[in-house]
């Protein structure tokens, strides 16, 4: 049985592999594709992520404080996923 995680954005459960995992390390933040970093993470669909921002799900899952900051890397990530497609 694949195990069940809890979106930071809309709240449903849902699959890991349906699910983006988000960890927060040394200070930074890492799309942990592998779903397997050990630190702080936060999981969460991709559709998600601006409510996710908008209710600070990611903000308190992943214990940074400064929503910009998280905010400005989602925005690259979103970025550089749609460079490469």
């Amino acid at each position: 049985m694949e195990p069940i995680r809890t979106c930071v954005g809309c709240r449903q459960r849902d699959s890991m592999k349906h699910l983006l995992k988000i960890v927060s390390e040394d200070q930074s933040f890492v799309l942990d594709q592998r779903r397997k970093l050990a630190g702080r993470g936060a999981w969460v669909h991709e559709k998600c992520l601006r409510l996710a921002l908008d209710r600070k799900g990611l903000v308190r899952a992943l214990g940074d404080s400064n929503s910009e900051s998280l905010e400005t890397w989602l925005r690259n990530q979103a970025q550089n996923m749609a460079d490469t497609q």
